[in-house]
């Protein structure tokens, strides 16, 4: 019977992100001066530096899609506002996670080594929330484009005006909820 592993996966992926945002790179000796986790447990865990990567970035998106779309599956008046306010409150609370979503790009941890699973899973991550979104603009009569721009645009923008050097404060909420209801305001009501 193998041992338990004593890597966690969150410290490791904190690390990155936090290295990412730093110094615009990853290195695996930089997530060792971090972790003082040895290289060769990076690799028995995660495969390659690449898989590590892919790993980070699934792993950040995953959290916070699931709340964007619990935010969106409330079907009530407030849904689309609450699904713009997940932003920065999973920045607030979800802070690492945060800082791999808001500083980086899904091209960052896409690389030729990349896993094919993990490949796979990058490339269609986030159909589900382009489903909802979607699925939020058939339901309310407002275009797709107002839609991203007041749950996704504008939040996003928003938390990047403090990640990753400072903690978004609660105050950027009253902002973001501004920018959805002018979205929503704005919209003509083009579908696109």
């Amino acid at each position: 019977m193998g041992r338990l592993s004593t890597i966690r996966d969150e410290t490791v992926f904190a690390a990155a992100g936090a290295q990412l945002a730093s110094e615009g790179a990853v290195t695996l000796q930089g997530l060792v001066a971090a972790t003082g986790i040895s290289i060769g447990s990076l690799y028995h865990r995660y495969g390659s530096r690449e898989g590590l990567l892919a790993q980070a970035w699934i792993d950040a998106v995953s959290a916070f899609r699931d709340r964007f779309l619990a935010a969106l599956a409330a079907e009530n008046a407030e849904a689309g506002l609450q699904a713009a306010l997940a932003t920065p409150r999973f920045c607030r609370e979800e802070r690492s996670r945060a800082i791999i979503l808001c500083c980086c790009r899904q091209v960052d941890f896409i690389a030729p080594a990349t896993p094919p699973a993990s490949l796979q899973l990058l490339r269609s991550i986030n159909d589900k929330v382009a489903a909802a979104l979607q699925a939020y603009a058939d339901r309310t009569g407002h275009s797709l484009t107002a839609c991203r721009m007041g749950m996704v645009a504008f939040p996003l923008g928003a938390v990047r005006l403090y990640l990753p050097s400072q903690p978004v404060p609660e105050e950027v909420d009253r902002y973001v909820e501004a920018g959805f209801r002018a979205a929503m305001t704005a919209d003509t009501g083009a579908r696109t």
